[in-house]
């Protein structure tokens, strides 16, 4: 299944003021950085505890929804007329962007190494005891 524009603008609330060519710059960027980050088949790592798509395009989703948010943030005063709902977008889209960043980076530990489940590690009865 591939990551459209409109899974990314339905994961942000539909906001106004974001182009879709944006969107689709930022998802080609984000795959290629989660593919070079992702476990593979490189380590051998068994099927069980390898990487899957699904959690490949959770990772590429919150990756792009960070960088629309930011590109928002930037360009909030000239989506909207009256300053007061321009603060009430800001304060929003503030909010989102620290519950998307906590999610990318969890999503990124978990497809790469630091938070990975690659190894399957069983206990050993070799170990002496002190006595």
């Amino acid at each position: 299944m591939a990551i459209t524009t409109d899974q990314i603008r339905n994961l942000l609330g539909r906001p106004k003021g974001l182009l879709s060519d944006t969107i689709t710059e930022y998802i080609s960027m984000r795959t290629d950085e989660v593919n070079k980050v992702a476990r593979t088949d490189l380590y051998l790592v068994d099927s069980t505890y390898a990487i899957t798509s699904a959690e490949k395009e959770n990772a590429i989703k919150y990756l792009v929804c960070v960088d629309c948010l930011v590109v928002l943030i930037d360009t909030l005063p000239s989506a909207f007329n009256k300053a007061d709902d321009a603060r009430f977008y800001d304060r929003r889209f503030q909010y989102q962007i620290e519950v998307f960043k906590k999610r990318a980076e969890n999503a990124l530990a978990l497809i790469s190494e630091k938070a990975g489940r690659a190894f399957a590690v069983k206990s050993t009865s070799t170990r002496i005891e002190p006595q």
